[in-house]
């Protein structure tokens, strides 16, 4: 890109799913500013998948030491790495400013146009609005924009080759299933997981379960109920970790930013909820369906840790199993076509 390329630059310090949601607003950015080098400063690995996936033109670690004096709001351009602000026209940022410190502190780097919102929403709207609301009335900011990741080809075929090195053929309609959650008070029980892949089984589906780090205890759990042939991948990446989502014919998650990652890949999403409200969590798309038990009772979330019934997750696998056979599975793995 030409040395004297302008830049705008995009902070958001929240997970992958928070992160996911605000592509849409990324994209109304994207659409306004076409000339500029759009810079994300954000978790490594999610800045890695949207750089690959040309959401994004550079991503910056949002975790480095580097950038803890932008965020205490006695930010110095000695603290700033030279390629995040020297051509930069605008920063756009998801995060709590609530002194103006970090505005201030933007503005006397020299920045011309700084807009911080918090992600915080008491309003009750979709989280993806409540990125777009940012924008809004600043730019022109379409009606709930359809948003799709798309993966270079050489991804999609390293996740199909992660897939065929430990055995898994395309012989029958792959689902993926990712039991863990940010929050283990938004996973249903592990009997439920042992009634789905069992049920997957008899109908001739093969259900693969995907990990990540923090998902150790759901990973015991369904260990636990000894079910045979169950399958178990733990992608090294988030980019790989939606390589090989890609591959599948379905997906069952909870609210979680795994569950948002099949979505937004165009995967067939079942999407189980509990104590949070789908209205404003769950992923956007006729591909994506919501199942849940009961409605959630708990007045906060202190509530929700401290309940033991959690009525709100006993999620009937009948239900799922009515989305599962809504797919048509002549569908074919995520392709760039």
């Amino acid at each position: 890109m030409p040395g004297s390329q302008r830049t705008i630059v995009v902070i958001h310090p929240g997970g992958l799913g928070d992160v996911l949601l605000s592509i849409g607003a990324m994209a109304v950015l994207r659409s306004a500013f076409p000339q500029h080098k759009m810079i994300l400063l954000a978790g490594s690995d999610v800045g890695h998948l949207l750089g690959q996936c040309g959401v994004i033109d550079q991503s910056l670690p949002i975790e480095s030491s580097r950038f803890s004096a932008l965020f205490s709001g006695r930010v110095q351009i000695s603290d700033i790495p030279h390629d995040l602000l020297r051509r930069c026209d605008l920063v756009v940022g998801w995060l709590s400013d609530r002194d103006g410190s970090i505005r201030r502190g933007l503005q006397e780097l020299g920045v011309p146009r700084v807009m911080l919102q918090s992600p915080a929403d008491a309003g009750g709207h979709h989280q993806s609005d409540r990125f777009l609301e940012t924008l809004k009335g600043k730019f022109p900011v379409g009606a709930n924009p359809s948003i799709r990741l798309r993966l270079p080809d050489q991804v999609l075929q390293a996740g199909m080759d992660a897939l065929r090195a430990v055995g898994i053929e395309q012989t029958a309609p792959l689902i993926m299933c990712h039991p863990g959650s940010g929050s283990t008070h938004k996973c249903v029980r592990a009997e439920t997981w042992g009634m789905l892949i069992r049920g997957c089984q008899a109908r001739r589906l093969i259900p693969v379960m995907v990990l990540g780090p923090a998902d150790e205890q759901a990973e015991s759990a369904i260990l636990a109920l000894g079910l045979p042939g169950v399958l178990m991948l733990r992608p090294p990446s988030i980019t790989m970790l939606a390589a090989i989502l890609a591959q599948a014919q379905g997906y069952i998650g909870h609210d979680s930013g795994v569950t948002h990652l099949a979505a937004l890949l165009g995967v067939p999403t079942v999407a189980m909820f509990g104590p949070t409200d789908e209205q404003r969590w769950a992923p956007r798309g006729a591909h994506v369906t919501v199942v849940r038990g009961g409605r959630c009772t708990c007045a906060d979330w202190d509530a929700v840790r401290a309940c033991t019934e959690k009525s709100c997750l006993n999620v009937n696998s009948d239900n799922v199993f009515e989305a599962l056979n809504a797919i048509d599975f002549r569908y074919r793995r995520v392709t760039n076509s």
